[in-house]
Order: structure tokens, then sequence, then C-alpha cells
């Protein structure tokens, strides 16, 4: 999801989080190792192979992540 100015603040932060607990409902499914069957390619990094639950794991983080930077970039924003 590339950023193009068409969507608040709030939506994509609602669309984020709604893609992060997606995530983690898909890991709870496949908490007896599914996931580990088959393989993806993750071009981020140059990881080549990786297997989906590890796919999913980092889907889920990265998504973590953003909405950790949404709230910062909140909180400065509200400072200054």
């Amino acid at each position: 999801m590339e950023p193009k100015g068409e969507r608040s603040l709030r939506e994509i932060r609602n669309l984020i989080t709604q893609q992060y607990y997606q995530c983690q409902n898909y890991l709870d499914l496949m908490k007896n190792g599914e996931g580990v069957l088959y393989k993806t390619t993750m071009s981020v990094n140059n990881l080549g192979k990786i297997n989906v639950y590890e796919y999913i794991y980092f889907l889920s983080l990265h998504a973590q992540r953003h909405i950790t930077q949404m709230g910062n970039n909140q909180s400065e924003m509200i400072k200054n």
C-alpha cells in the first residue's frame, strides 16, 4: 500500500490495524505448524524462499511497526 493521499489518517490506521489482526488470526489458525509446509518468495532484503508462517509473521510485525509510527507521528504533531 503506497501513500497516495486518497485516504484519511483514520482510514489508513483502521485498514492497517485490520490487516494486523487478520495476520494475527491466520497465525493463530496455523499454530500447529501448518504454515511451514508451504514456501513463498520474500523479495524484501532478498530473503528468498520462506515458509508461509514466517511470511505472515513478518507482515504482522511490519503492520505493527507502521501503526507505531503513525502514533509517534501523531504525538509529534500534537507537541508542535
